[in-house]
């Protein structure tokens, strides 16, 4: 003879997997952290007379696509180790993502709003100077980022996680 179960087991709620554009999002973050850590240390490496005949050319590149060139007119002496700074807080998103962590949609938020001005600013002062808008490429992955970030699916998946 068996007892009536009067309470149900406990189970366990399954965690929403992870969305295929988080993927993405958290592999471009640690690619994007990798090479600006690339570019910070191009730039800080010692120049030949001139600084486009060494690594600092590829630095700059980078940094040009990115939209961190506005940058250096304003804060000239903190300009690489903020370089340096961003690199680790890109790595550090793209960790986030992929664990689904809430502190990571928050960075990858800021850090988006920090793309989207200091692409801003690299247009302004570049269109000033008469070159084009290098700024695009930054500016258009920082918009999509914080876009897709506020959509209801990225923003459950970090947020009805616990």
């Amino acid at each position: 003879m068996s007892l009536p179960l009067l309470a149900k087991p406990e189970v366990a709620k399954p965690t929403p997997p992870r969305p295929e554009g988080i993927t993405v999002l958290g592999g471009f973050a640690l690619l994007a952290g990798i090479m600006l850590l690339f570019a910070g240390i191009s730039l800080a490496l010692p120049s030949y007379p001139r600084w486009d005949y060494g690594p600092g050319l590829i630095g700059f590149w980078i940094i040009l696509g990115f939209g961190y060139v506005g940058l250096p007119q304003f804060l000239p002496t903190v300009f690489l180790p903020m370089i340096v700074m961003l690199a680790i807080l890109y790595l550090a998103a793209g960790i986030g993502f992929f664990s689904g962590r809430r502190w990571a949609w928050t960075l990858g938020i800021t850090l988006a709003f920090v793309g989207i001005a200091s692409s801003i600013l690299q247009t302004i002062t570049w269109t000033q100077q008469g070159d084009e808008f290098f700024a695009v490429p930054g500016l258009s992955v920082a918009v999509w980022v914080l876009v897709y970030l506020t959509r209801p699916l990225a923003r459950n998946f970090f947020f009805k996680r616990r």
